[in-house]
């Protein structure tokens, strides 16, 4: 049986120690007891960061950790709480528990990690957990990675908007167009929704490093973007610049074909339908230019001999 020393190298937890451990070999359970180590007394204010050697009160506190092999293993922290003159009387910061959640950090990035290439589902089901909490968990490791990571300049930006329903109507989206990632949701599509990025979201620095910005022709957009970076040069996508472009020639074709003063068909008919009114004949009179019509007789009439008018008679000699 590994004694507590070794438990402690094992766990790898910095500044704590194992002090006591259980291992339940039925239910495939480790339990460890850990606490701070003698040189590690500086206590953290989780609010404002001030350090403190003297704690207000402790408690326990139990996380999951890491699974050992086949042992699901919970680790039982002491967690200090401090009494500062500015935030009051807050629990103290632990880098292994980047959260109220009962999970160690590592944890939670183990989880965050298996998100990248499975869904929430298969994740849930190989952690053994809820499938709301593996979205919690992997929502937190995001923005952790989030505010941790280095930042690209932002040079070429796209504004776009997505329908999403007659309650709320649109989304407006700002993306990277050289790293091909979102950077700004916000509702609506109005002038005041874009105002909202480039007053919150962005410095006066990087408001005057934007290149391009590529959106389409909605007004709101054109705009606000010539407001807040006016060296900015705007670009119309070629989608919308084609959909007005085969409009336009839409409307040419109707005007050519529908000259002024003729009547116009319906919409998406391409040819005109001549209408020919019946004439009436029977005083025998026949329109200039046009040639008699000859009317088809029925068959049967056809193979009767042609009639004619009896005549004088004639004498044959014999």
């Amino acid at each position: 049986m590994p004694t507590d020393n070794e438990f402690s190298r094992i766990l790898q937890w910095p500044g704590y120690r194992v002090y006591r451990h259980e291992i339940n070999e039925k239910n495939k359970i480790l339990e460890l007891w850990v606490r701070r180590k003698r040189g590690n007394r500086k206590l953290e204010c989780s609010g404002c960061g001030r350090k403190f050697a003297d704690a207000y009160d402790n408690n326990e506190r139990a996380v999951r950790d890491l699974p050992w092999s086949e042992f699901r293993t919970t680790v039982h922290i002491e967690v200090y709480r401090v009494k500062c003159p500015d935030c009051g009387v807050r629990v103290e910061k632990v880098p292994l528990l980047p959260s109220k959640a009962p999970f160690s950090k590592r944890f939670e990035d183990a989880v965050g990690q298996a998100c990248e290439s499975a869904s929430a589902r298969q994740v849930a089901r190989r952690f053994g957990l809820p499938e709301s909490t593996t979205r919690a968990i992997d929502l937190r490791y995001l923005e952790r990675w989030a505010a941790t990571r280095r930042k690209p300049a932002l040079r070429q930006m796209g504004v776009d908007e997505i329908h999403l329903g007659k309650k709320q109507k649109f989304l407006t989206v700002v993306c990277n167009l050289e790293t091909s990632e979102p950077l700004w949701f916000g509702r609506e599509r109005k002038k005041e929704t874009l105002d909202t990025f480039f007053q919150e979201g962005l410095s006066a620095r990087q408001r005057r490093g934007i290149q391009a910005a590529c959106v389409d022709m909605w007004e709101p957009f054109r705009l606000s973007i010539e407001q807040w970076a006016p060296n900015c040069r705007i670009v119309y996508d070629k989608f919308h610049i084609m959909q007005h472009a085969n409009e336009a020639i839409d409307e040419v074709r109707r005007a050519e074909f529908f000259p002024q003063g003729r009547a116009h068909t319906r919409a998406g008919q391409r040819e005109a339908l001549a209408v020919a009114e019946p004439v009436d004949q029977s005083d025998g009179w026949q329109a200039p230019g046009v040639e008699p019509t000859i009317r088809p007789q029925p068959e049967s009439i056809q193979s009767l001999p042609p009639q004619r008018e009896s005549g004088p008679a004639v004498d044959v000699p014999l």
